[in-house]
């Protein structure tokens, strides 16, 4: 697909490290992608891109951009991804199965409770260490009988 922008033509270089759709229907998708848009004499440079959420049409068998966006900084996808959470979209087991492939994900959850204060009231909590790492140890403090 070309862009045409007055003396010069634009086209997309789609990496293939981020090319993930996230909704499609029938002939249009939205996808998360690594885009960088070049003039027909530019070489493509992977540092150049920018990740980008927008729809594309499929029409006799090529795909043209439609609407979307660009992420300004390197900050942005995750504040999105945030956002949607926060707002309760995905299925929880979905999103804690893809963040547990994470190389980060068994020290961020070794260390969940390290920010909570001392104002906190820790009778409202419980250690999700032992969940989300399959732990079988019980906490001396789970003294629960059933009566």
């Amino acid at each position: 697909m070309a862009f045409s922008n007055g003396d010069f033509n634009m086209h997309p270089v789609i990496f293939d490290d981020c090319d993930e759709v996230v909704d499609e229907k029938s002939n249009t998708f939205v996808a998360l992608r690594l885009v960088q848009w070049c003039k027909n004499d530019d070489t493509p440079d992977k540092d150049k891109a920018k990740l980008e959420l927008r729809k594309w049409r499929v029409k006799d068998g090529e795909e043209r951009a439609d609407k979307g966006c660009s992420f300004l900084t390197p900050e942005g996808p995750g504040e999105l991804a945030k956002v949607l959470i926060k707002k309760g979209y995905g299925e929880t087991s979905d999103l804690l199965h893809e963040l547990s492939h994470r190389k980060d994900f068994k020290d961020a959850v070794e260390h969940f409770n390290d920010k909570a204060t001392d104002s906190d009231d820790s009778s409202e909590f419980f250690d999700m260490r032992n969940i989300l790492l399959d732990n079988d140890e019980e906490d001396e403090n789970d003294d629960v009988s059933e009566g």
